[in-house]
């Protein structure tokens, strides 16, 4: 198999027989300003693939070199994730190295799977001060119960690896649970000031429940701000 569309690129080969999979394939992204204005640089990844058709052994790579966005260089960017796609009994292992403009980037995340109950343990996303962690349940459709804890005192590396350009702190957490009506998460969280763009805003708490979101969600809450600035329009 081959693939060019432009600056992404792949080739690779893949069989199933006798329901044995097996499956390599390597590509590249030489330009990702074409995913977003903010960013240069090129990034490579690779899949393999191998066992049972239902529950084959998975293993991904993304890195990068050197990315600049938002005038920020990242530098030494790798994601690797390592699993096993079983439905019954999944599991994987994910882990994210790098720079970010001379802070440390490290995450990990863990899906194991015991006594029929899976759960993804130590969840961590670090990046200089900021932290992002947690503990999350899963049930047998992978619905998730815990609570995501976000400590963000510079918000502009993490939006740089997310290819935007954004400043400003975010404190709060994020708790998922179910009920007999779904799922539902809720967000509460803090910002003394965040920027995007033109827009920007002060003094933000976010207090908000999002009811049966995977099915119907329903939105409640309240959204409160000092001020909040688009362009040449203040309001207070």
């Amino acid at each position: 198999m081959k693939l060019a569309s432009g600056a992404l690129t792949a080739d690779g080969q893949a069989s199933l027989t006798d329901n044995k999979l097996n499956a390599d394939i390597k590509g590249a992204l030489a330009d990702i300003s074409l995913l977003s204005k903010d960013a240069k640089g090129a990034i490579a990844f690779a899949l393999n693939a191998q066992g049972a058709s239902l529950a084959p052994v998975l293993s991904l790579t993304v890195n990068s070199d050197r990315l600049s966005v938002a005038e920020r260089e990242i530098t030494g960017l790798k994601l690797t994730a390592t699993g096993k796609a079983d439905a019954a009994n999944p599991a994987a292992n994910v882990q994210l190295t790098g720079d970010v403009a001379g802070e440390v980037l490290q995450g990990s995340a863990v899906l194991a799977t015991t006594n029929g109950k899976s759960a993804i343990n130590g969840l961590l996303l670090s990046l200089g001060k900021n932290r992002i962690s947690g503990d999350l349940a899963l049930d047998e459709a992978f619905v998730q119960v815990g609570t995501v804890a976000l400590d963000l005192p510079d918000i502009g590396p993490l939006a740089a690896l997310a290819l935007e350009k954004a400043e400003g702190d975010v404190r709060g957490t994020i708790t998922f649970s179910k009920t007999a009506n779904g799922p539902n998460v809720a967000v509460k969280a803090n910002a003394a000031a965040i920027s995007r763009g033109d827009i920007s805003a002060k003094d933000v708490s976010i207090d908000a429940l999002i009811a049966n979101y995977l099915a119907a969600p329903v939105i409640s809450g309240k959204v409160r701000a000092d001020s909040v600035t688009s362009g040449g329009t203040v309001v207070s």
